[in-house]
């Protein structure tokens, strides 16, 4: 089969750029045509198959927002008719729904959601005006997209979904490829935490960490935190650790390769984050505390283990734990416990391992409806563009909040 997979990446190795590029070593491997429209290039684009095409649009990217404009440019990317579409979040699942409606019948849109709080944050219906984009693009994801097309990474997403819309999707248990790392052996220093991920919203556990190590080194824990990752948080992040005076246990690592993943978990004797790296680290066998998307308060449901199986995280009830109090048991843990951790973790989310992931996901491929493409329905957008035009050079930049943290209140960022 021909897949084209179809994202707005922002040209950085995130957790969905984790998961395309594996998705295309497999599929590659096993026989298969990929093919990419993504926005921006980036570095990550390396872990790509060389057997994969990758069309990196960046500014025209947004011309497949719109039919006729998406028509025009598809006859001019020497593309070959794809069998099935894959998109990866919701703008994209638009467009693919688009190219669909162009290929014909025969050709398949699997739709695929990977964060949390889509339905009740970003994409609410209750909060998104008539003209924005976004409502239209939820609108198509409803009406159009039928429930066996609908893929979610996390049963928590599935459970928004139907409490938001009283819409049902399909948990599909994401695939975990470990031989892309370097081979790596544990050898757990007691005491060390570890996190690797985007300094950036969503992930506002690298704020309240901070704090979280001052508590435990106050009550006596000789506890060290090495972060890896860069984005937004990164200057507030040094400027509290400075203010604590925590410099010499608290060490910023910047990026790392993601091969080198393994590598720098080897003395790890607990990892805090989540999404796909908290899997990996776990299929890795190091003990670990969730983090959920948004908090700044500190709580957790706990290890990967407390998910239900094949979930990313945890679902929708009110999370019970506090990241500290984890890691303090994980700490107190005798060398026997300790062993068993490790050995529950990496069991927990073997139903993540690549072949069994990937098999799974092409058998909900053959079984995936056609979307109900509606041309008339996709030409709204032009209209729309035009009282969005027009509302902008009236009202200026807007401002939006990521999600509030369970629930401090909102973190604001502007867009135009």
């Amino acid at each position: 089969m021909h897949f084209l997979l179809v994202y707005t990446s922002p040209g950085i190795l995130g957790g969905i750029e984790t998961l395309i590029a594996r998705m295309s070593q497999w599929l590659v491997a096993n026989g298969h045509k990929v093919t990419l429209l993504i926005e921006s290039p980036g570095s990550w684009t390396s872990l790509l198959p060389k057997e994969a095409q990758c069309i990196a649009l960046e500014d025209r990217f947004g011309e497949l927002y719109y039919y006729y404009h998406t028509r025009r440019l598809w006859k001019t990317l020497n593309i070959s008719k794809p069998d099935v579409i894959k998109s990866f979040d919701m703008g994209s699942s638009w467009i693919a729904c688009q190219l669909a409606a162009l290929m014909g019948d025969n050709c398949k849109v699997v739709a695929g959601i990977y964060n949390p709080l889509l339905f009740k944050w970003y994409y609410s219906s209750k909060t998104l005006p008539w003209w924005d984009a976004n409502r239209l693009y939820l609108r198509n994801y409803l009406n159009h997209i039928p429930v066996s097309a609908r893929l979610f990474c996390g049963f928590d997403q599935v459970e928004e979904l139907e409490e938001t819309h009283r819409e049902k999707g399909i948990l599909w248990p994401i695939p975990i490829d470990t031989t892309q790392f370097v081979p790596a052996s544990r050898r757990p220093q007691w005491g060390k935490i570890v996190s690797i991920g985007r300094l950036a919203p969503m992930k506002e556990y690298n704020l309240y960490m901070i704090d979280v190590v001052k508590l435990l080194r106050d009550k006596g824990y000789d506890v060290t935190w090495s972060v890896y990752g860069v984005g937004d948080y990164e200057a507030v992040m040094r400027d509290k650790i400075r203010g604590g005076g925590l410099e010499q246990c608290i060490f910023m690592r910047g990026v790392v390769p993601y091969a080198q993943f393994r590598k720098v978990l080897e003395d790890g004797y607990i990892f805090v984050g989540m999404g796909t790296s908290i899997l990996e680290a776990a299929l890795f066998r190091v003990p670990n505390v969730n983090a959920i998307a948004y908090d700044r308060e500190g709580l957790t449901d706990g290890p990967v283990y407390n998910f239900p199986p094949g979930s990313i995280g945890p679902g929708n009830a009110p999370p019970q734990l506090k990241v500290s109090d984890e890691i303090e048991r994980i700490l107190n843990l005798s060398p026997e416990g300790y062993r068993a951790e490790e050995e529950r973790v990496g069991e927990s989310v073997k139903v993540h391992e690549m072949d069994d992931s990937m098999k799974y996901f092409l058998g909900l491929v053959r079984e995936a409806k056609p979307v109900k493409s509606h041309k008339l329905f996709y030409l709204i957008n032009y209209p729309l563009w035009a009282v969005r035009r027009l509302l902008k050079k009236l009202l200026g930049a807007r401002d939006i909040g990521h999600p509030p943290a369970l629930f401090a209140g909102p973190v604001k960022a502007q867009i135009s």
